[in-house]
């Protein structure tokens, strides 16, 4: 019977990444990704669920072995173009930026105000500066 760390192994490598390009889509180190291949280590629900949102693979298949439900599609993320063009020329990686995302979703979720004005890539940067000490990678 295949365990976990196989059949994460398995599917990156049908998808054609590498431990550095499947690493960078979930928001894990690469070194951490090896190791749970390896099963020489655990996963935390979060980064397990990060990890078969990159693969998009259900959680069901990476704990159990068991297919998806043939209606099964993982989750996506629109990423308005002036989030993604910040990200880029600012070397935000997925996770850097989604979590960005999420932030200014939040805050604009918390305004008493229904006003929705559009974000400029410079609300972006100041989001950015405001809050990236919060956003570094600490996998």
């Amino acid at each position: 019977m295949q365990t976990m760390g196989v059949r994460i192994r398995d599917i990156r490598e049908e998808k054609g990444y590498t431990l550095e390009k499947l690493a960078g889509k979930a928001g894990v180190s690469k070194s951490f990704l090896w190791e749970v291949e390896q099963d020489k280590t655990g996963i935390s629900g979060e980064r397990l669920l990060r990890l078969a949102n990159a693969l998009g693979a259900s959680l069901d298949f990476l704990l159990r072995g068991e297919p998806a439900p043939k209606d099964y599609t993982p989750p996506t993320i629109d990423i308005p173009w002036e989030l993604s063009e910040v990200a880029e020329e600012r070397g935000l990686s997925h996770r850097e930026t989604v979590a960005l995302l999420e932030v200014q979703r939040s805050l604009v979720a918390r305004r008493s105000s229904n006003s929705r004005t559009a974000v400029t890539k410079q609300d972006w940067r100041d989001l950015h500066d405001g809050v990236r000490q919060f956003l570094e990678d600490k996998s």
